[in-house]
């Protein structure tokens, strides 16, 4: 009885057991939706090229009106340079001719005076145009350290002025990195209004299906 039972187990192992065929699930293939085309991208890129524009050429009148404010100075500080110059060969000159003439008239006192008061003449000569130097020195002194302090006055108003600029110029392009900055981010802020704006206006209108 054992034994029969199983042989009929055996037999039932034996059958053919029928396989569960697993329909096969095809993925649908999801088309790449095309890139929304939004009809205010083209007004709001123009409006912000052009202030960006704007704002780029402030930003060159400013580097533009330093430099002709610094060859400006520095035109000045050559033109009173050469001024300072020729006054100080006009002095040179005039005293030169001064000099000429004091000459001049000893040689001819001592020509008209006999040889006795030829020596005293000459000491007197000599005295005089000792004299004459040490008053052309007095006055030309303080001329010339009028002139040198004018020159390093000038000499120091050019160098601070290029000091200033550079230190203006340093502060403004932190500040233009700033605003560069500010001005993308509110370029795309006022992109993400209008797209969200247009995709409102496009669900409302969209035909019911």
């Amino acid at each position: 009885m054992v034994q029969k039972v199983i042989h009929q187990k055996e037999e039932v192992l034996k059958k053919e057991v029928k396989k569960v065929e697993v329909p096969k699930i095809e993925v649908a293939k999801v088309e790449q939706q095309e890139e929304t085309s939004y009809v205010t991208d083209p007004f709001i890129e123009t409006l912000w090229d052009q202030f960006e524009s704007a704002v780029s050429r402030t930003r060159e009148l400013r580097e533009q009106r330093q430099e002709l404010y610094l060859k400006a100075v520095k035109e000045t500080t050559r033109f009173n340079g050469v001024y300072r110059t020729t006054l100080k060969g006009l002095f040179e000159q005039a005293t030169k001719v001064n000099g000429d003439l004091r000459i001049g008239l000893f040689q001819n006192n001592i020509f008209k005076t006999n040889e006795s008061a030829h020596e005293v003449t000459e000491s007197l000569k000599s005295q005089v145009s000792e004299a004459a130097t040490k008053l052309e020195e007095l006055y030309l002194t303080p001329i010339n350290s009028a002139f040198d302090l004018m020159e390093r006055t000038e000499k120091l108003f050019e160098q601070n002025s290029e000091s200033f600029i550079e230190y203006t110029n340093k502060a403004w392009n932190a500040w233009e990195a700033v605003t560069d900055n500010y001005l993308q981010q509110a370029r795309k802020t006022h992109q993400n209004i209008a797209h969200r704006l247009e995709d409102s206006v496009r669900v409302l209108v969209a035909p019911s299906k």
